[in-house]
């Protein structure tokens, strides 16, 4: 069934430890369970379709714009996924303090926002609501936040 053997192997047990040490087979098997879950998604929806028709909730008509709007969210294995998120951020804070010194010279604070923090538009736009907001309403512009440090025209800091 595509259980992993380190899962399966009294003596060793199944552990979860950095991101780093996780197996080949259990990447193979988070998949499997991934298309797993799509298929039982689809078996799921059929038998709402099913039930909603047969006690007169729904006429079959209604069933194609109403089916558009369901999804299914499985639970996640959250420990994984959040260590996975750790350690993605601590790489992307790595590079950020690795580049700093050239942001303004050879990176925008915009380029390194998007593409070396993989921050998108509505993120930009509540952070910079949130550090406007944490230093008592002060306007510090759009990027004035971000690498203030670097600017000449406002000292070290």
């Amino acid at each position: 069934m595509n259980v992993p053997v380190s899962r399966l192997a009294e003596e060793t047990g199944f552990q979860i430890g950095r991101s780093d040490n996780i197996t080949r087979d259990e990447l193979k098997f988070t998949k499997f369970v991934q298309r797993l879950r799509k298929k039982f998604s689809v078996l799921f929806q059929d038998m709402l379709k099913t039930q909603l028709i047969l006690k007169g909730v729904i006429a079959e008509e209604e069933w194609h714009t109403i089916k558009e709007h369901i999804q299914f969210d499985f639970l996640q294995d959250g420990y994984f996924t959040e260590l996975k998120n750790t350690e993605i951020l601590r790489e992307r804070l790595d590079m950020l303090g690795q580049i700093e010194s050239y942001v303004g010279t050879y990176f925008s604070k915009e380029y390194v926002k998007k593409n070396i923090l993989k921050m998108t538009d509505d993120e930009i736009e509540d952070i910079d609501n949130q550090i406007k907001d944490e230093s008592g309403g002060e306007d510090m512009g759009a990027d004035d936040g971000m690498f203030a440090h670097n600017d000449p025209t406002k000292g070290d800091k």
